[in-house]
């Protein structure tokens, strides 16, 4: 099985430096790569991308800023393909020599390659970094969800996979050391909280379309007892962001950067917007 590390990188050139440098040193098989996705108008990367580590295995990717983060990262599903992906941010970079080979190890627990390995936890709901394998991105239509414009994606996916209980574990060191002080895009967090926790059931009829497939290598009883599990995640779900509305308004004050919101913004919260009129609609007719 072969491994890409995506690293979505915009207006850090630095930091993403520091990051590919440390990682791309603890990439033990000669079969991973490392794809850096740059923005077309972040002029400040580009100058710097010829400062990047000289490795055959690592490529950049330049294209027009995607509206969502999940759009970005999906750059890897034509441009490095591989058995298992895993996102990575440009300010993170990943020091246990052989990381590559441990995810690629734990991934093979499972026989029809649908899953996802986690590093360790950051707090009580996201790991550090999560590698999803490409049966499941196949499955789930991409790496992360196109709906969001920031945060959220990671939550999803460890949501989906706890509701097909298909979650492993490695021992890999991230530094979260240098995590920057600001948020790309973080705006409006009531809304898009209250927009995760009306998605619950498209989630769980993602993660029941997988059980229910017939490659789906789990036994007939166990696929009885996980078709509930949506009950325990849900109730988790919606006690994270329960707390976090209460102080959205502090959090976009110390995390968000304030200003006229971008395009690409602007469509994804017209979008979602739309999306919950509808379920509404919906329910009231």
């Amino acid at each position: 099985m072969n491994l890409t590390v995506i690293i979505a990188t915009r207006g850090r050139p630095e930091l993403l430096l520091e990051t590919v440098g440390h990682t791309v040193l603890n990439m033990a098989k000669p079969s991973t790569r490392l794809l850096v996705c740059v923005d077309h108008d972040d002029f400040r990367t580009l100058a710097a991308l010829n400062r990047l580590p000289t490795d055959d295995r690592i490529t950049c990717s330049i294209k027009p800023r995607e509206d969502s983060r999940g759009e970005k990262y999906d750059r890897a599903l034509t441009e490095a393909k591989a058995d298992i992906y895993l996102p990575a941010v440009d300010y993170a970079p990943i020091l246990t020599p052989g990381f590559d080979q441990a995810i690629v190890n734990a991934a093979q627990c499972w026989p029809d390659q649908i899953g996802i390995v986690c590093t360790p936890m950051i707090d009580e709901i996201i790991p550090g970094l999560q590698a999803i394998t490409a049966k499941l991105a196949e499955k789930l239509g991409g790496i992360y969800s196109h709906d969001y414009p920031f945060w959220f994606i990671d939550h999803e996916l460890m949501d989906i996979a706890a509701m097909i209980d298909r979650i492993a574990f490695v021992d890999v060191d991230v530094d979260f050391s240098k995590r920057p002080q600001k948020t790309h895009r973080l705006r409006d967090l009531w809304f898009w909280t209250l927009y995760y926790d009306a998605m619950s059931e498209e989630r769980r009829l993602k993660a029941r379309a997988i059980i229910d497939s017939p490659e789906f290598a789990f036994p007939e009883w166990h696929k009885a007892q996980i078709r509930e599990y949506w009950q325990l995640v849900q109730a988790r779900s919606l006690d994270r962001h329960g707390r976090v509305r209460a102080q959205a308004h502090l959090i976009e004050a110390s995390r968000g950067v304030g200003g006229i919101p971008d395009e690409g913004y602007v469509r994804l919260f017209t979008k979602a917007k739309a999306k919950i009129d509808h379920m509404i609609e919906q329910q009231a007719a």
